[in-house]
């Protein structure tokens, strides 16, 4: 029975090592197509609202930025649940940064851009100033990220 225990106990403790070092197994080239494929992902839901957006479907429009933000969310523990590789944090922190200013834009501009163009109101001004801050962060961040993502295989990519 002693012996049992043991025997699990062991194979328990080895689990537990070999599921911890899990980034140490991949290659860097997996590791970040991993991860650009999750900040790749928020393509679809651009997609999904300029479609709405361009048909004046501003009640669909808002059901797609309730569901992207719910995405992104999902993104951010996915992001956070892969970890760095090999204590390198850049670009884990990049696609995170990412991911949180997509969040920032899904929750901030495009309900003030929907309510603009949904009210009928003329507001130049406001709208011109949303679709700014929503070209300017999405530029800013895939420049980021892009970055990132070259230092990342410069640095680990033999």
């Amino acid at each position: 029975m002693k012996n049992l225990i043991a025997s699990g106990l062991s194979l328990i403790a080895m689990l537990l090592i070999v599921g911890c070092g899990s980034n140490e197994k991949r290659t860097p080239q997996e590791y970040n197509n991993e991860l650009m494929t999750i900040i790749n992902g928020n393509e679809q839901e651009i997609s999904k609202m300029n479609a709405a957006m361009t048909a004046s479907n501003y009640d669909q429009a808002t059901i797609v930025q309730k569901e992207w933000s719910a995405a992104v969310d999902r993104d951010i523990k996915k992001v956070d649940s892969i970890g760095a590789y090999k204590d390198d944090k850049q670009l884990q922190e990049a696609v995170w940064d990412g991911l949180k200013g997509y969040k920032k834009i899904v929750n901030e501009d495009y309900p003030k851009l929907i309510e603009i163009r949904k009210s009928n109101l003329t507001d130049p001004t406001g709208e011109q100033q949303a679709l700014e801050n929503i070209n300017a962060a999405f530029e800013n961040m895939a420049n980021k990220v892009n970055v990132a993502s070259d230092a990342f295989e410069a640095k680990h990519v033999k």
